[in-house]
Order: C-alpha cells, then structure tokens, then sequence
C-alpha cells in the first residue's frame, strides 16, 4: 500500500490473478488451471485501458488517502545526531541510501562526499545541529562543475544529500546554513532532483555568530586541554595546527576500525590517550575537540562518501554502510577547508570504499597498514561473489529503470509528454476528453473482437471441408442439423456415397466425443475426406 517498487508491482499482478481466477471458479466449476488462464487472459485485455489511463489520467499534486502515523516507521536514514557509535550503527544497513547519474564524467572517489547535515553543538558526548542564527554561506567556485541528478530513497527525514558543495537549492527544497539542503516536507517516497556542485571551492569569512558557534567549546579533560594548548604554542597557524594533529592519528598508532571498544563518560579524551580505537565519528569528534580548544573554528559535517559505481546504467549506488563523518575548519584564506581525519588514518575507507574496509577486518587485516600487493589479494572477490554482485547490480539498474520509466511519471514530465503529443496547452478537459474516447474506442473494439466466432479445432476444420464438399454436390447441411442427422439425409440423397459419409461421419464423432484427437486419428480423417468425391454418378 505505501511502496511503489517493482517487486511490490509484481506481487500485485499475481495476487489480481489468483484472485480474479478464484472469483471465476466461484461462478462456474471449471479446473483452476482454466480459471488461471482466463484470468490471466482478462488481465491482458486490460493492459491497453490501464497505458491509457496511466498517459492521460491528471497526476495530482497529492495523496489521494491518508496513510497511518507509523506508516514510515520502518524507514532507515542518517539521524541529526552524532555519538559514539550512531554512524557505525548506520552503516550495519546495505540498503540503498541514494543513486546519483552524472551528467559527464564521474569525480574520482576521494571528492565523493556527501553532504547532508552540519553539526555545531557538542556536550562532550553528542554533537546536535544547534540552532545557531547563522546566514546563508557565500560559495566561491573554483573549476568545472559537476551536475548530476540525485535520486534519494524515503528515510522520513527532510534533509537533502548533495556533492560537496552545492551551489542552488532544487524544487520544494531551501538552503540551510552551512551550505546544506532541507525539503519543505519529510522525504517519504522516492524522490529525484537535479543539482549542481563545485567539489572545490572557497567560501567567505564567518561571521560572529557563526564564528562563536564553531568555537564553543564542551566541557573537555585536563589531559585534552593541555594536548590542545601545546600543539597552539608550537604551531601558530590553524593549518599547521590540523596537520599536526593528523601527523599525531599517524605516529601514535591509532587504528580505524569497525569494532571500536566501548567509550565512557569523557569518551574524546578516553579515544585519544587509552584506546585509539575508533570509526569514523570518533576521529571527527576528537578531531573538533582538538581544533576548538585549540582556538581555530571547526563543526563536524555528517553525510555519506564515496558509493559502488553501477556499469550496468553507468550511476552511482550509494548505501546506508556508506555514511561518515568528517571536520570543516576555517582558515584565514580559504574558509572552511575539509579534513577527514578517518581518511588520513585508513586512507582505503576513501580511495576503496566502506566494503574494502570490512573486507579487510573479516581477514584480519588492519586498515592503512596493509601493503598494495596484500591489498589486492585481499580485496579480490571469488567468482561466486562475481557473479552474486554482477546479479544485484542489474537488479538494481532493473528497479532504477522502473521507478523513472513508471513511477516517476509525474505532473511535470506529463505535460512535457502532453506538449511533445502536440498539446501547445493543456486544455484537461479535451485531454479527458481524449482519454475517455480512447477508452470507448478499446471497448467498443473488444465487443466486436468477442462477437466473432470461436476458432476451430482440427478435428472441425477437417469435417467442415467435408460438408463443402457435399455442398457443391446441392447437399447443405443446416445450421441446426447434427452430423448424425445430416448423414442420414446425405445418404437418403446420395445412396452411392452413403458409405463414405456413414465412415466419415463416424470417425468425426469417434474423434471429437469419444476418443479425442490423435495425430494418427486426424491422419486417417483427412485422408478420407481428401478421397471422397461427391460427383454425380450421372
């Protein structure tokens, strides 16, 4: 009731059938094998009245019933908070999150990052959006812009997924702060919007609010406080500041994985001096601590990077296991710069791909540590799962297909349809007009096509050439005349053929009530009527 999908599509045909076909067989005793056919006969004959309506019929621009409160319950999407542990949680999901066609070359995976919320507010443990009164942020382009059309899957949240960055907002949709998108409503069906993004670019100066926002600083430890205060005096530049802290991720050892160890109740100061273990949301929240306390502006960014490049359609899948967290930090002549501190910890998680990296911890195999030839050998897929991931990507170019060829048919693309049609304005009621003729016209031809009589067995065909035969010898058989009754008549008036119709006749019947129609039988009958001649004797 709630899903368009082409599985769901499927599933509805067969239960129309069983159930039309239980419908007949309530009417008349007939095998179910028979009801099924003419079910699935009826079904067909609609298939012209359903294009017409599905071409004509005006979309409407909303529901047409209620759905429950908790229809959408069930829906997976990325949450507006992030903790130790709510992103990895995420990507325990394959389920599909957004696919993105690109309107030229696809950008190298290390600029795939997709936005979607920025986050302000820290209270040590949670980092929350906030509710900041910040304007709307000046992006400066730089390069060639990538267009491309995103097509996001239902999550019940109203925040859009762009490529950082964007540079316009798409229908029903508004900029929020930060550069980042939200719908005017909840995404609760599958949806598709165009864009464009500059993957680089600059942007302008905070201001001050903005800027007190990205340094308001949680409540952090004595040891967190002191690591920020030395790497201040030694590196006077905010950039300096961020690679010295990467150069320390390095040095020290910390490791990137998807089993972190539990945190506690100063989780950022537990990950950087006792356990240097973590995912991604751990390095970007240590990583914002460090920056703030350090004095440079920084806010953590949370969305989805990279996705599986479907060669089948030529798009790209991004999934749920897909998201991630990263940092922005404001430097002097840049603005807000991206640092990804998981990447520079396991440099694959962005070159590869999430699953390059689960891949690598089933074998054992710590991230950022392994060789390029272990690399390889280790990400090399068997045949069986070849073939398994060959399968799923043409299923799911099978459902993409689907959903923008059928579903997707929208107000929009039916008055372009309208106009290529010859329609220069859409006059609805003449397209009523159209669609309720076109409907009496496939009526009316379906009564005529049903007023024609039944095709002929074999058996029929064989004995029917046998009547014209004693036509053209003045003897017609009556429409209500059987051919019993009609083998008597034939003879009364033809004495000398009484013995061919009599043998004849009888293999008819033999062939058509009793025995049924054998290869051999059918033979033998067209045989017979084949020597028969009906010419006077005279």
């Amino acid at each position: 009731l709630f899903g368009q999908t082409l599985p769901g599509a499927l599933w509805a045909i067969g239960t129309v059938v069983v159930s039309l076909a239980a419908l007949i067989r309530l009417q008349h005793a007939i095998p179910a094998r028979v009801a099924l056919r003419l079910s699935g006969e009826l079904l067909l004959k609609a298939v012209p009245l359903l294009v017409i309506l599905y071409v004509f019929f005006p979309r409407l621009g909303g529901t047409l019933w209620g759905v429950p409160s908790d229809a959408y319950s069930g829906l997976t999407g990325m949450s507006d908070e992030m903790r130790p542990g709510s992103i990895r949680s995420v990507t325990e999901s394959p389920e599909t999150a957004l696919r993105v066609d690109f309107f030229g070359t696809i950008p190298p995976a290390r600029e795939l990052y997709w936005r979607g919320l920025v986050l302000w507010e820290s209270d040590g443990k949670t980092w929350r959006r906030g509710t900041p009164s910040i304007p709307m942020q000046e992006i400066r382009p730089l390069g060639v812009p990538v267009q491309y059309r995103v097509t996001l899957e239902p999550s019940n949240k109203p925040w859009l997924y762009a490529l950082d960055a964007p540079v316009a907002a798409p229908e029903n949709a508004r900029w929020r702060p930060a550069a980042t998108l939200v719908r005017n409503e909840p995404v609760r069906e599958r949806i598709s919007y165009d864009l464009t993004s500059h993957t680089r670019y600059t942007t302008g100066p905070p201001n001050s609010v903005e800027r007190a926002a990205a340094l308001r600083l949680p409540a952090v430890s004595p040891r967190v406080r002191k690591f920020a205060e030395e790497l201040r005096a030694q590196h006077p530049e905010p950039v300096a500041i961020a690679q010295a802290v990467l150069e320390h991720f390095r040095r020290e050892a910390f490791v990137y994985t998807l089993a972190p160890p539990l945190l506690g109740e100063d989780p950022v100061d537990e990950f950087l001096f006792e356990t240097r273990r973590g995912f991604c949301e751990h390095y970007a929240s240590a990583f914002a601590t460090l920056m703030r306390a350090a004095g440079v502006p920084a806010r953590v960014v949370i969305g989805y990077q990279g996705g599986e490049i479907n060669p089948t359609g030529n798009y790209l899948i991004v999934r749920q296991m897909d998201a991630h967290a990263w940092v922005e930090v404001w430097l002097e002549d840049r603005g807000w710069v991206r640092v990804d501190p998981a990447a520079a910890i396991a440099p694959e998680r962005v070159e590869l791909g999430f699953d390059a990296i689960r891949r690598l911890e089933a074998q054992g195999l710590v991230p950022g540590a392994v060789g390029a030839e272990a690399l390889a050998r280790a990400l090399e897929l068997p045949w069986f799962e070849q073939a398994v991931r060959q399968a799923r990507l043409y299923w799911d170019y099978t459902n993409l297909a689907w959903y923008r060829w059928v579903v997707d048919y929208r107000r929009e693309r039916q008055e372009n349809f309208l106009h290529a049609l010859g329609f220069e304005t859409i006059d609805w009621p003449r397209v009523l007009a159209i669609l309720g003729g076109s409907c009496t016209l496939v009526l009316i031809g379906y009564v005529v096509w049903s007023r024609r009589p039944p095709p002929l067995d074999p058996v029929q065909r064989i004995y029917f050439r046998f009547c014209r035969k004693l036509a053209r010898a003045g003897i017609v058989r009556a429409p209500h005349e059987g051919p019993i009754a009609f083998a008597e008549r034939a003879g009364y008036r033809r004495p000398d053929l009484q013995p061919a119709i009599d043998a004849v006749t009888m293999s008819y019947l033999d062939l058509r009530y009793r025995r049924g129609a054998s290869n051999e039988g059918l033979r033998a009958l067209a045989r017979a009527v084949a020597t028969f001649r009906s010419n006077d004797p005279d």
